[in-house]
């Protein structure tokens, strides 16, 4: 159960119609309500396993992470996390094969909780959180509110801008392509991946969007401001 103070504050942020700036008060929420200093915020499909960073928050700056993607089932911990849609803590100085050596060097890791983020019970993102300031061990309670926390806030997103936010940068770009008139063969062209990975993405796009067809999918990212 969370308190009157960050159910509140989830309140105010959830009235703020601009999408990116809601998120990035959630986030930052996070890190003023439960003792961590780094939040970073991913996409997930299903459909390819495959997560996708949108941004992260450390010192008052926000750093764009859509360089990271990762197909979760090459990474245990997260993979636990996200197919059991439960939160999970490592501590990265125990097990350093709980999480890619490259990520645990690069960002100095040495504990992280994954957070994950559902809608109707299908994870559709999830949060990490690192550089725990509380008292140690951590207690599963802070790692439990971490939780609710998310969900809270995810269900406080109307419909149409929790799609916005879980359509990752590529979804988006193909769905865009498809607006403008190119074919399945020109996207994966230009954007150097198979056919097959095209058509995986547009599976993805129409699952979050609530559509059976392509062309419903276009009407719907140009009715939901999605697409330009």
């Amino acid at each position: 159960m969370l308190d009157n103070k960050v159910s509140n504050y989830l309140k105010e942020v959830s009235s703020i119609h601009d999408l990116k700036k809601r998120t990035e008060l959630i986030v930052r929420g996070a890190l003023l309500f439960f003792p961590f200093e780094r939040a970073s915020i991913f996409t997930f499909s299903l459909l390819n396993y495959i997560g996708e960073g949108i941004f992260q928050v450390e010192n008052n700056q926000v750093n764009n992470m859509d360089w990271i993607k990762e197909d979760i089932r090459s990474i245990p911990s997260v993979y636990l996390a996200v197919m059991n849609n439960e939160p999970l803590f490592i501590d990265t100085r125990k097990n350093r094969s709980s999480f890619p050596e490259k990520y645990i060097r690069q960002f100095d890791l040495t504990s992280l909780a994954i957070v994950p983020i559902s809608r109707i019970n299908i994870v559709v993102g999830c949060v990490f959180m690192d550089r725990y300031t509380g008292d140690a061990p951590i207690l599963n309670m802070y790692i439990k509110q971490l939780y609710m926390y998310f969900q809270h806030a995810a269900e406080n997103i109307k419909a149409s801008a929790h799609t916005t936010l879980l359509l990752s940068r590529r979804e988006t770009e193909v769905l865009q392509h498809l607006a403008d008139g190119y074919s399945l063969k020109e996207m994966a062209s230009f954007m150097k991946i198979s056919e097959f990975t095209v058509r995986d993405y547009f599976s993805s796009v129409n699952r979050k969007l609530g559509v059976k067809h392509r062309s419903q999918a276009v009407a719907e990212g140009f009715r939901k401001g999605i697409l330009k």
